[in-house]
């Protein structure tokens, strides 16, 4: 519980998207999310940018002590920024080479391709997105690409530690 408590204070307190901003376009969603990584510009708490749904599956490893117990098998404490960013699974970032597709929509679900390299790491991502509350929220993120593969929900409900 003393953790659900830390998480919550820190993300009042971590620099972060509007809340309430709406992105009007899958690909405007997905730009947003890059444009944080920009250089000289604070990168906001990944999860500001997650369907309810996504967030629920969040909430649920951080209620099961999923980041917690894995920073306590590493040696290290755990804190807010410990949390896996599936937008940069990286420690630190120099991006380039930013590619963002183009949208397949059906109704009010999309997807958008994402590549760049970080430093020499070429990366691939499929980002999945969902219309609610009148914008477009990320409902899941896969790494496609030559790394290890992994579906974020399914890391968190069933594999946290694989991260």
């Amino acid at each position: 519980m003393r953790v659900i408590a830390v998480v919550a204070a820190a993300l009042m307190v971590t620099p972060a998207v509007d809340a309430a901003e709406i992105f009007s376009s899958p690909k405007e969603l997905v730009a947003a999310i890059y444009d944080d990584y920009n250089l000289g510009r604070t990168v906001a708490d990944p999860s500001v940018y997650y369907s309810a749904r996504l967030k629920a599956v969040l909430d649920q490893a951080i209620e099961n002590d999923v980041f917690a117990s894995d920073a306590a098998m590493s040696g290290s404490e755990f804190t807010l920024n410990a949390v896996f960013n599936p937008f940069l699974p990286d420690v630190n970032a120099l991006l380039f080479d930013v590619a963002i597709g183009e949208a397949s929509v059906i109704d009010d679900r999309a997807v958008v391709n994402v590549s760049y390299h970080n430093f020499d790491q070429p990366r691939l991502l499929s980002i999945s997105m969902i219309r609610e509350d009148g914008g477009w929220r990320v409902d899941d993120v896969a790494s496609m690409g030559n790394e290890d593969h992994w579906l974020l929900s399914w890391a968190l409900t069933y594999d946290p530690l694989g991260f």
